[in-house]
């Protein structure tokens, strides 16, 4: 009961002295105006600067997350092998979304356009999808998303049907051309994609992409056209000239055609052991593989031009080791002419040919072939016979076969020992992939894990995946450097703070000792009198804040319209939360009255008796 009733006598105190501290700032208006105007000067820098530091940095970040592709994570090329199914989990596992494909995009004919629109492939998780708010439903079995632009020169939007040409060609050059409808689920506005593009369901995508290779089309019931599921390819060509010298401005000129190589020739160096011309040239296709229609290609283009070349197929890194070999033998593959080297028959045991000094393994034998990056092991039964043409170390297999070799290697194959073929062991061939991270805090971490399973694996296109990581970053780091300079200015005004809120609190005693002498005979405790000049000064801080805010109010006004250009109407150059709001009070409010009850505990020094006898 005896606590109630101080608790009362307390509250009744500090009412008595809040009306005396209004009735006091009434009693000083300019003085208590002059103050509150002080510090509202100095609490504006510190709210218009924070409002800055968050509208500024929000504004970047916003953009960031407004565009799908700042969370993409993507390889700098195709990978030339299939990337591991174990690999592909990892960095599926790490990231929100992950879309994978055997070819980046496809260029593909759109009925109503004279040319072919970029294609690429796109899921339900896409960023794309989810941006354009589409919605699917049971009948959209073959869907797509287009740009705003390209819905516009079609006439077509969501719901309508788009029609693709599906077009290839047979082994003899017969045109294939198939109609197929897709239902448009979406269109994406300008500011996300800005040219002409198709996102496919990536299933669909990936099926075309088969069909137009030759291969059966399940998911759009299309039958195939090609037998044997392995071609040869190689990774380049050996020409050696005849009567005409070779002419670099004649490659030149070629080059600038169409042609299967993108480089000038190098001069192809032989082996100690090998003799011929000297002139040979090798043509090496840049970070790919040619098959033999395009050597075929580079031999007319040559022929056209006036040479005579003779050209070799070329294999680059291709080794075959002896299978349970009582000692180990490895040979480098090796191509001669067409003249020095053994026919291929299909379904036969191939015929291989070493050199004299191996002699010791003709016969029937089984090599290694390690295949693929995850270097699966193909065990080949094979014939090995003697030439006097192969180098030491050497081995040397038929056209076709060479090819063979290298595509097996290429795309993880493994043989068949009663087929006598290479087989491939799935149909997943994913060389290329886009994976979106959870947000921009996780796009590093995701960044990093393709990183670690490229460099493990030794592909150079996980080893530099393509990302806006450098973007976040600098957006990051200048917000922190921002957040540094404002710590340090709100650091000088909170010393202000300090210093002017405790000078007007001792100043305020000073002025008021013979009241607060009365206030003290009057039986109020100097305990309690300590209140009057904190409410006093507590209320002049809100008057400043309400000042600051206004100014920093003022001040967004005037933003808006004067970078109304580069901002746009719905953006501001400033932005605060509540929180942020309410955070700077709380903080000024704290720092405010630790220093008027610093300055107030002067008023335990008057000495009232003293002061009444005056």
């Amino acid at each position: 009961m005896k606590k109630h009733v101080i608790e009362v006598e307390m509250l009744k105190d500090i009412q008595y002295l809040t009306i005396l501290a209004l009735r006091d700032i009434s009693h000083e208006k300019i003085l208590s105006f002059c103050m509150a105007c002080s510090l509202g000067a100095i609490f504006t820098p510190i709210i218009i600067l924070l409002g800055l530091q968050k509208g500024i940095i929000g504004n970047m970040i916003d953009a960031l997350e407004s565009d799908p592709t700042s969370r993409l994570v993507r390889p700098k090329f195709m990978s030339q092998s299939p990337i591991p199914e174990e690999t592909l989990e990892v960095i599926k596992n790490a990231g929100a979304a992950f879309i994978e494909s055997e070819t980046s995009h496809l260029l593909l004919d759109v009925k109503g356009l004279s040319d072919p629109i970029n294609v690429v492939p796109s899921s339900d998780l896409d960023p794309f999808f989810i941006k354009s708010k589409a919605s699917l439903t049971n009948n959209d079995s073959k869907w797509v998303l287009i740009s705003e632009s390209l819905s516009k020169k079609l006439g077509k939007y969501e719901k309508d049907i788009l029609t693709i040409m599906l077009v290839r060609f047979t082994k003899n050059n017969y045109r294939e051309e198939i109609p197929v409808d897709f239902s448009i689920v979406g269109v994406l506005d300008k500011e996300v994609m800005p040219d002409y593009k198709i996102h496919m369901q990536d299933s669909i995508f990936n099926d075309i992409y088969h069909w137009r290779k030759g291969y059966a089309s399940k998911k759009l019931n299309l039958e195939g056209n090609r037998e044997i599921n392995i071609l040869p390819e190689y990774d380049g060509a050996i020409t050696t000239f005849g009567n005409k010298r070779p002419n670099t401005e004649d490659f030149n000129k070629m080059l600038a055609g169409r042609f299967p190589f993108s480089t000038l020739p190098i001069k192809y160096s032989k082996s100690d052991e090998e003799v011929g011309q000297d002139d040979s040239l090798l043509w090496k296709a840049v970070n790919s593989t040619i098959t033999k229609e395009e050597i075929q290609e580079l031999n007319n283009t040559l022929l056209n031009y006036g040479y005579s070349p003779r050209i070799t197929p070329y294999v680059d890194n291709v080794k075959l080791s002896l299978f349970k070999g009582k000692i180990p033998k490895s040979w480098k593959v090796k191509t001669l002419s067409i003249s020095e080297s053994p026919l291929y028959q299909q379904g036969k045991r191939p015929i291989l040919l070493v050199s004299n000094s191996d002699a010791e393994f003709v016969g029937a034998q089984r090599l290694i072939l390690k295949t693929g990056l995850g270097k699966k092991t193909a065990i080949i039964p094979v014939e090995l016979m003697i030439s006097d043409k192969v180098p030491h170390g050497y081995i040397v297999p038929s056209y076709h076969f060479t090819g063979l070799l290298r595509s097996a290697i290429r795309i993880g194959a493994v043989y068949s020992e009663e087929r006598f073929s290479f087989e491939l062991e799935n149909e997943n061939l994913t060389r290329y992939f886009r994976v979106y991270s959870k947000s921009l805090d996780d796009l590093e971490l995701l960044v990093d894990t393709v990183k670690n399973e490229g460099e493990r694996l030794g592909v150079k296109a996980l080893v530099s995946p393509v990302s806006k990581l450098n973007d976040v970053r600098n957006i990051q780091k200048l917000s922190n450097y921002m957040e540094k300079i404002y710590l340090l200015i709100a650091s000088i005004s909170g010393i202000s703070t300090i210093f002017a809120v405790t000078a007007s609190v001792y100043a305020t005693v000073q002025r008021r000792k013979k009241d607060i002498a009365y206030l003290n005979m009057l039986g109020i405790n100097k305990s309690k009198i300590v209140f009057f000049p904190l409410i006093k000064n507590m209320i002049l801080i809100l008057f400043g804040l309400s000042i600051a805010f206004s100014a920093y109010w003022l001040f967004d006004m005037l933003a808006k319209n004067w970078f109304v250009d580069l901002l746009g109407e719905t953006e501001s150059l400033t932005r605060l939360t509540s929180e942020y709001i309410l955070g700077l009070i709380s903080i000024v409010l704290l720092l405010g009255s630790l220093s008027s009850l610093f300055a107030a505990t002067a008023i335990n020094k008057i000495d009232s008796k003293r002061y009444i006898h005056e």
